[in-house]
């Protein structure tokens, strides 16, 4: 299997989840608006800290969405 299909892949699967049930104690608050010619997406951590990302489609807006939540909780 081609590494770039699998993190693709991976990346939908957390997607998915973010939408349905939340990813790493974050979970949606808003979404699909747009904001300045982009689709913005907004969730909030059980701490009550609020993260919004911006995309030109919605997946992509959700993924720059994963991508903030994962660098903060790692940071």
């Amino acid at each position: 299997m081609n590494d770039d299909f699998y993190n693709q892949s991976a990346l939908q699967e957390r997607v998915n989840t973010l939408r349905e049930q939340g990813y790493r104690g974050y979970r949606v608050t808003s979404g699909k608006g747009k904001v300045e010619g982009a689709v913005q997406v907004s969730a909030v951590g059980k701490s009550g800290v609020t993260l919004s990302a911006s995309g030109d489609t919605v997946d992509e807006a959700y993924e720059n969405l994963i991508e903030k939540i994962d660098i903060t909780l790692d940071a």
